[in-house]
């Protein structure tokens, strides 16, 4: 059987676990959302050329090309 301290402290327990998890997903999310934008911005702005080369991750530009097609 339950005592009545469990019961409020399991509650707050899972509260503290939904804010901490919400809060690393948020920093998560926007921290991909700027790096795609300056990936974005980089291939609008550069060609690739020798004058314009691209400075984002190789991979990654090799990544996105292919979804692309």
């Amino acid at each position: 059987e339950l005592e009545s301290w469990v019961v409020p402290l399991l509650l707050v327990g899972f509260f503290f676990a939904y804010l901490m998890s919400h809060s690393f997903l948020s920093v998560f999310e926007v921290t991909a959302d700027a790096t795609f934008l300056c990936f974005a911005i980089d291939m609008d702005t550069n060609d690739g050329s020798a004058e314009k080369p691209y400075f984002m991750d190789q991979e990654l530009l090799v990544s996105l090309s292919d979804n692309s097609k």
